[in-house]
């Protein structure tokens, strides 16, 4: 005899439960008290602000109207222009030219109210002895809405704590059966997205959706998993290609940098002495004329090839330019001297080297060698001394 599957309710039989009980109480309590209230207070307020300024605004100006005066008409608007709420003022005359405008320099705070409250301007005329010499416009703005918003969203919070205090029941409930799953949920997804716990699963819930949602997140972290040890071996991979020479193998410039500071570092800390050798291929460029760019290829794989053979396990080569190697013997015998050490590099690199032609090629190389810290306490001065060495041995052997 199989065990039966638990049965599970479906969320949208749980939704449809509590919903409508809830969404019935919070939207006729706190949607229409807000909405008649807010509306109505704050277009009755908005459309009487912007008609006493028009009032204040056509007793300023009408004695610039009779007189055709712009600058007594903007003297006239002043008092207008220090009321908040006001962000364009134009007076015109009785042709309907205009005799002066002004717009304020303040930001709208809110554009959509202004368009709601403030479609068009309140234009009011100028009449002097019974007669229209003029006429006021004004346009508002959202900055003393501001205010009335805010009491509205206080009002909504009072409604809201009433709907709160009304469907405290129904929300233990509601808790109980689907905020808790929901929350299992949530706390895998925040564990893998703060802590990249990829080996987070959520277990079984009572609700069929959610229990779906759950395998679906389950079946996810299983291919993040597989994708983050993935990318951590492309990183790897990536890592190893920014720090060295694509052709020979051998750690780049930038490696090479990093290692030698480290070197002077720990050099400094244990008083111990290091060599800096600095290696040119002689009458490179002959080769490449010569026998072709894979011959100087070649060449240079040899190269480093043997450098690294002739090198001890805690030594570094490196390869820095296109014929130019370093290598740093670290640490040497206190009673070696740096001819000793370019003699050593120098017998390493003496077999010919087969190009893919199947000729044989002899290379040469120059070597110069620096010690720590009898040469140089820092990389600047040992990369000198080094590349001086080795352009003295150069000379050396074209004499």
């Amino acid at each position: 005899m199989t065990d039966r599957a638990p049965r599970r309710t479906t969320l949208q039989k749980l939704l449809s439960r509590f919903h409508f009980g809830i969404t019935l109480f919070a939207v006729a309590l706190s949607g229409i008290t807000i909405l008649l209230a807010g509306i109505t207070a704050m277009r009755g307020y908005a459309d009487r602000n912007i008609e006493l300024a028009a009032q204040l605004g056509a007793y300023g100006v009408e004695p610039a109207l009779v007189f055709n005066d712009p600058q007594a008409a903007r003297e006239g608007l002043k008092p207008l222009m220090k009321i908040p709420g006001i962000a364009h003022l134009r007076v015109l005359d009785d042709r309907g030219h205009p005799l002066v405008e002004w717009r304020s320099p303040t930001e709208d705070p809110a554009p959509v109210l202004t368009r709601i409250f403030f479609p068009e301007p309140f234009a009011m005329t100028v009449r002097r002895n019974g007669s229209a010499i003029g006429t006021i416009e004004v346009w508002g703005d959202s900055t003393t809405l501001t205010d009335y918003v805010r009491i509205g969203m206080l009002a909504g919070l009072a409604c809201l704590l009433i709907t709160a205090l009304g469907t405290i029941a129904l929300a233990r409930r509601f808790e109980y059966e689907l905020v808790k799953p929901l929350n299992e949920i949530a706390t895998v997804a925040h564990d893998v997205r703060l802590h990249r716990r990829f080996d987070k699963r959520v277990t079984s819930l009572s609700i069929a959706e959610l229990d779906r949602l759950g395998g679906d997140i389950n079946a996810l972290l299983d291919e993040l998993e597989g994708w983050q040890g993935h990318m951590e071996d492309e990183r790897a991979v990536l890592a190893h290609r920014a720090a060295h020479d694509p052709l020979t193998t051998m750690p780049n410039r930038s490696a090479f940098d990093e290692q030698l500071k480290r070197r002077l570092e720990a050099a400094a800390q244990q008083h111990h002495r290091f060599a800096l050798l600095f290696i040119d291929v002689d009458n490179f460029k002959a080769v490449n004329d010569g026998f072709g760019h894979a011959a100087g290829d070649a060449v240079l794989v040899a190269m480093a090839t043997q450098i690294k053979a002739a090198l001890r396990s805690g030594d570094f080569a490196a390869r820095i330019g296109g014929d130019e190697f370093v290598v740093i013997i670290d640490p040497i015998d206190p009673t070696v001297l740096p001819a000793a050490l370019v003699e050593r590099i120098r017998a390493s690199v003496a077999e010919p080297i087969a190009l893919p032609g199947g000729q044989h090629h002899g290379t040469a190389i120059s070597v110069g060698a620096a010690l720590y810290p009898d040469d140089g306490r820092d990389a600047a001065a040992l990369l000198t001394a080094a590349d001086a060495a080795m352009y003295a041995d150069k000379l050396r052997h074209r004499s």
